[in-house]
């Protein structure tokens, strides 16, 4: 798998909306159960909506040329995205973002085991800029229609390993893992919107040379 791919994968990987869900479901009855359908819904969806932006990809790719323009045009778009994102976290203000928030009436719904899958389903339905721009580089590569499926389902293991990893911690550790989870969120809590504005500005950088290297 080309290394632009997975370095683009790991980029999209940074979700703590998504570990966040992981942790609240450490909770209560039926953990692993709950856990493993998020997990796989967030797969499913992700898998479908990356095999049709291949197929896109791939219709696309008739014509050479434009197909490079809109590579570029999707890397360039997907850059200025994220760089708005930093922006806009970096503005925000500190104090209302650190507000303690009050009991959440969602806990009662992740109870419910339909109700988690569509909330895994829902929350990878629309891909990000980042995703797209992967599944483009896979399509970039050239090969096989097979060959690509399977760079997608390496990819999505590699993007989606802040669920998978809580997932297998949850299943063979239920007590602890918990308790180590909700430390890594109490960081995230802390220093997460920091992290989240450099990633999002380095990336953004990095998504906007790629795209005017290919235009060039």
């Amino acid at each position: 798998m080309p290394p632009e791919v997975v370095s683009l994968a790991l980029a999209a990987s940074v979700f703590p909306p998504a570990l966040a869900v992981v942790i609240a479901l450490g909770r209560g009855q039926k953990v692993r159960r709950r856990v493993v359908l998020f997990v796989v819904a967030a797969f499913v969806t992700s898998f479908v909506t990356g095999a049709l932006m291949l197929l896109l990809f791939s219709e696309v790719a008739s014509s050479i040329r434009p197909a490079q323009n809109a590579g570029a045009g999707l890397y360039i778009a997907g850059g200025l995205g994220l760089l708005w994102l930093a922006r806009k976290l970096q503005r925000e203000d500190p104090a209302a973002a650190e507000k303690e928030p009050g009991p959440s009436k969602i806990d009662r719904y992740l109870e419910s085991g339909r109700f988690v899958f569509l909330l895994g389903a829902s929350m990878y339905l629309v891909p990000s800029p980042i995703y797209v721009g992967v599944v483009r580089a896979i399509a970039d590569t050239n090969a096989s229609t097979g060959q690509q499926l399977i760079y997608l389902i390496k990819v999505l293991l590699i993007m989606l390993w802040m669920i998978e990893l809580p997932m297998l911690l949850l299943l063979l550790f239920p007590n602890g893992g918990v308790k180590l989870l909700e430390s890594i969120n109490g960081w995230f809590a802390r220093h997460g919107r920091t992290a989240t504005t450099i990633a999002a500005a380095v990336v953004g950088l990095y998504l906007i040379g790629v795209g005017i290297a290919e235009l060039v």
